[in-house]
């Protein structure tokens, strides 16, 4: 697929044994902010963080805005369980730079914590990674502090290896953060799932 075509991909829809990644609705708002809310949820995003509704109603309208865009350049897609339709989080690939032979995508996510270590985050990772790959990827890096332990297996699990260690890059509850930096070429990337996605 050509650039432009990857571009002009919208409604996305991604089914995995237990969740379904899809664009994210006005109606999302009320779960998400209660993610977003939560110190605990966005300690290591602190960027993320949204004390109040409307900083993350703001943050929804941006993210729709995305997705209905032109060309496109990101997709933050909403994490939910299959069997309830509920919010789990999030997970996004945003596009650094491009190429005639592909793109190289930014991958990142959150999922709430009482959520963490049931494999949810590394199933919702896997399945986007399928998606970009497929649609005309042909890097995709992701970082996360070196402390973040969590983080790092989902992204070995995903088959992303290890390119560098960043040394005081982040200022962080009071201290300078290592952040360990991740990546996964197109020829070393293993499909996860057979995915569909619908063009708008």
């Amino acid at each position: 697929m050509t650039q432009e075509a990857a571009n002009h991909i919208h409604n996305v829809r991604l089914e995995t044994p237990r969740l379904i990644l899809r664009e994210h609705a006005l109606s999302d708002l009320a779960a998400l902010h209660g993610i977003l809310s939560d110190p605990a949820a966005t300690w290591y995003i602190p960027d993320m963080y949204k004390a109040d509704p409307s900083e993350t109603e703001a943050y929804l309208h941006s993210v729709i805005r995305d997705a209905e865009a032109h060309m496109r350049l990101r997709y933050n897609l909403a994490v939910e369980a299959r069997d309830s339709g509920e919010l789990m989080g999030s997970v996004g690939l945003h596009v650094i730079d491009t190429a005639p032979d592909g793109a190289h995508y930014a991958l990142g996510y959150f999922i709430r914590p009482d959520l963490w270590n049931r494999g949810c985050a590394t199933e919702a990772a896997r399945a986007a990674l399928d998606f970009i790959f497929a649609a005309n990827a042909c890097r995709v890096s992701a970082s996360c502090l070196a402390e973040n332990l969590g983080s790092r297996r989902v992204l070995e699990k995903c088959g992303m290896r290890q390119e560098g260690l960043l040394k005081r890059h982040t200022w962080l509850g009071g201290s300078w953060k290592d952040c360990a930096v991740y990546a996964l070429l197109r020829d070393e990337w293993v499909p996860f799932l057979r995915i569909g996605y619908k063009h708008g």
